[in-house]
């Protein structure tokens, strides 16, 4: 036998007794085989569950005439719509959040706004995002998220065909179990 046949044997040999050993182990820790499944499977009184998917939330601000703001789903994360807007305590911390950027896509009638509560960490919050022009005012209320030195209210889109040119107020409102505060002074001028 030359030294390529030894070698080619040798590994085939090392295949067979790595798979007789792992056959020995299979039979001796009692796994099912075909037959034990389909007993298994006939005699099991177990429920079974399938998952049901659900549709992604997508947030949908609501257009008004000067009235309240309604939130409009249910969260998910910063900068995803919310119904739970959390009570504040008589005597909340005053909190001023922070317009961080402002972006406005003409394509899809959709202003978007970045805000920050800086200093405070809390993951109860919400952040309201008002953009009024006249008697024009489209909202939306977002979950914030506590990061590591603030808690971001994430990106928080306003899509509406209300939207016209002009200069539109801003206002981003933030509320807790524990505090509260808004922001009045931001301007966005849509082309």
């Amino acid at each position: 036998m030359n030294k390529a046949t030894v070698v080619t044997l040798s590994m085939v040999a090392g295949v067979v007794v790595v798979a007789g050993v792992v056959t020995a182990v299979v039979i001796s820790n009692g796994a099912p085989g075909p037959e034990d499944a389909q007993t298994a499977s006939s005699s099991s009184t177990r429920p079974s569950a399938s998952p049901t998917p659900s549709a992604p939330v997508t947030p949908s601000p609501s257009v008004t005439s000067g009235s309240t703001p309604r939130p409009t789903a249910t969260p998910v994360g910063p900068g995803q719509t919310t119904t739970k807007v959390p009570e504040p305590i008589p005597d909340a911390a005053t909190v001023t959040p922070l317009v961080t950027f402002d972006q406005w896509s003409a394509d899809t009638r959709t202003l978007t706004i970045g805000a920050t509560v800086p200093g405070t960490l809390e993951d109860d919050g919400t952040c309201t995002v008002t953009a009024t022009n006249g008697g024009l005012a489209v909202a939306g209320t977002f979950t914030a998220q506590a990061t590591a030195s603030s808690t971001d209210c994430g990106s928080m889109p306003l899509q509406s065909d209300t939207f016209t040119t002009g200069t539109w107020s801003v206002s981003v409102a933030y509320a807790s179990s524990t505090s509260v505060g808004s922001v009045t002074d931001y301007e966005v001028t849509i082309p």
